[in-house]
């Protein structure tokens, strides 16, 4: 460690370089209040042309498919023609953005593909969508993608369905998700709260208590009759997934169709005996917190009313996740770190060396976000139950009420009870990320012990210090619960938080944002909104009831091409830093260390898909570096 970094005499408030970054990294308060964000986008923090090129791959087969979806099979003789239509029509009506270098790229690009047409692939649109999307903004998230929105909006499918099979009018191009295909099944249902987009729900309990009176009758009707609640309770196979944060929140409406926000109990239990590939089972399902207004629906229940209240779980699940899981505790949470560490710590400190890759498009993400995704008429507001202000007021609950030092992933598991493998034998989440967590433990614990031999050398850092000072402040990052005693203490403990940055950044953030696209992208399997009031289940439903229930169309169709997008670009890969970004040669065997213990991680997982349903979302090749979308 240079004695720079750990000497006292040397403010780290005065370093001239810290004092230009302090001017370019400022904090707002006010785009989500009161969150803090970045206030501008400081030059340097944009995407990068790589991200650029991956996004507009991606955009190209979803906007494919919706034109089809939408306008196609209008006497043009190849979808080639309604490709090529579409772009001269865009061109003709001014949809493209009236921007000049947009429009003299779109001047070598366009004419050639009207005249030559298309290539099967469509090839040819990933430059003309690179052009648009990197000219002109992030525009699939912002106000001037609108004007070309609108235009392909025409003709699309709108209204309930009649029968699920009219959901696959939205799939003439894109293979239709595999989950549609047992999205229905109870087993199916139970594996989402260990292997789903929102795997961090289940909480393990002894008894119910007077708000969710399930009766051993009803529970035995499912688990088998040599089993009882009490006996469960205490041999810890009973697991609950509490959505009461919903409780009193407003419903959202868009545009026109009145949404519902449920607060849903579902329960949960493994089976007896002690074979160790149990899978959870659903027994029952409390639509609300109030059980005089809200029966309980179990399997044994009518066909429909349990499939609603799966679903119902499924809508308060998905709203949980987007605002709380997702938006709140992986990219608000890493956004607070990265400004920081940009206003704290010099460029050639080991601890900016070692979490800056980890930052790369968080920024970028989290301000076009604010701009677009959670603004009014954005994303969110659009598809999600409730209104816009609601959902925002989730992310800062959900953000506020994650302490730092309480999210270290093997005390979560702990406080939620569900750390025991042998109490709860198959939670591919759980078991997959606990070895992503080790590995990453190890490489910082490696690192951070070149640099520094004792806690005093940690104490004595002034540039530490001030970040760890700067990340709770009121006037800086507003992050609660983190470090000792307002300062770090230990090296110990500056491991374990750098792990938390690190794993939150890459390992919790891939768990929840690609399952969007495989999971949630398919509607009826994960509606963003219910279209029906929850009292419905008071009477008998029948089939249309579930249907009417189920997100129209159109917003359907707005879903699916949402979630797919976010979830589908891979840009960097865990362990894979910049080429000579640490400049010290002592580090490289610690990193070679690391990415063979990633490429072992691979294999073992690789290896339990084999005797569990698949889970592929944490395979380290499928984990990026940092937070980018």
């Amino acid at each position: 460690m240079t004695a720079s970094f750990t000497n006292n005499s040397i403010s780290a408030a005065t370093n001239p370089s810290l004092e230009i970054a302090r001017q370019q990294y400022k904090y707002n308060y006010s785009y989500i209040p009161p969150i803090a964000m970045v206030d501008e986008l400081p030059d340097g923090e944009d995407f990068s042309t790589r991200w650029f090129c991956l996004l507009a791959q991606e955009l190209k087969m979803i906007f494919v498919n919706t034109l089809i979806t939408n306008r196609g099979n209008r006497g043009s003789q190849s979808i080639r023609d309604d490709v090529k239509n579409f772009i001269l029509e865009a061109i003709l009506k001014g949809a493209i953005p009236a921007n000049i270098s947009v429009i003299a790229r779109l001047m070598q690009i366009v004419p050639q593909m009207l005249i030559r047409g298309f290539s099967t692939d469509f090839r040819e649109l990933d430059d003309l969508l690179f052009s648009l999307v990197k000219e002109s903004g992030l525009l699939i998230l912002g106000d001037s993608f609108q004007r070309i929105t609108k235009l392909l909006d025409r003709g699309k499918p709108t209204g309930h369905v009649k029968s699920l099979a009219d959901y696959q009018k939205l799939f003439p191009i894109i293979p239709t998700p595999a989950i549609a295909k047992t999205f229905q099944d109870d087993a199916e249902f139970a594996y989402m709260r260990v292997a789903g987009y929102n795997p961090v729900m289940i909480e393990r309990v002894t008894n119910l208590g007077e708000r969710f009176p399930v009766s051993d009758a009803q529970y035995q009707a499912v688990m088998g009759s040599d089993d009882s609640l009490a006996l469960a309770g205490e041999e810890g196979r009973l697991y609950l997934a509490d959505y009461g944060i919903f409780n009193g929140g407003l419903n959202g409406t868009f545009p026109s169709y009145q949404k519902y926000l449920y607060a849903p109990l579902a329960l949960f239990a493994v089976p007896k005996g002690s074979n160790p590939n149990r899978l959870l089972q659903p027994v029952a399902i409390q639509c609300g917190q109030n059980p005089e207004e809200n029966p309980i629906i179990t399997p044994k229940s009518s066909e429909y009313a349990w499939l609603i209240a799966k679903t119902i779980v499924q809508i308060a699940d998905a709203n949980f996740h987007e605002p709380v899981t997702h938006l709140g505790r992986t990219h608000l949470l890493v956004g607070t770190f990265a400004i920081a560490t940009h206003r704290q710590l010099p460029n050639s400190h080991p601890l900016y060396l070692l979490l800056k890759p980890h930052f790369e498009g968080t920024l970028a993400i989290n301000d076009a976000a604010q701009r677009a995704l959670i603004a009014p008429l954005g994303g969110v507001d659009t598809l999600l139950s409730s209104t816009i202000d609601n959902s925002r007021v989730l992310a800062v609950v959900g953000l506020q009420s994650y302490g730092f030092n309480s999210a270290m992933l093997p005390k979560q598991l702990r406080q939620r009870g569900v750390d025991d493998p042998n109490l709860l034998p198959v939670y591919p989440y759980r078991d997959d990320a606990l070895l992503l967590w080790d590995a990453i433990r190890q490489w910082v614990s490696d690192y951070i012990k070149l640099y520094y031999n004792t806690d005093q050398e940690i104490q004595n850092d002034a540039y530490i210090q001030a970040w760890a000072e700067e990340v709770q402040a009121y006037n800086g990052g507003r992050l609660t619960d983190f470090g000792e005693d307002g300062g770090i203490k230990t090296r110990e403990y500056l491991i374990d938080a750098s792990t938390l940055i690190i794993f939150t950044a890459s390992v919790q953030h891939a768990a929840v944002n690609f399952p969007q696209k495989d999971v949630m992208g398919y509607t009826p399997a994960v509606p963003l909104a219910g279209y029906l009031p929850a009292s419905i289940l008071k009477r008998e439903v029948t089939e249309q009831d579930y249907l009417n229930f189920l997100p129209p169309l159109d917003q359907a169709q707005q879903q699916y091409n949402l979630l797919a997008l976010l979830g589908s670009v891979y840009y960097n890969k865990l362990g894979e830093y910049p080429q000579k970004h640490f400049p010290d040669p002592k580090v490289e065997p610690l990193l070679r260390s690391f990415q063979s213990h990633l490429e072992e991680i691979e294999t073992t997982i690789k290896k339990r898909n084999r005797d569990r349903p698949p889970y592929e979302y944490l395979l380290p090749s499928q984990i990026p570096q940092s937070i980018n979308i």
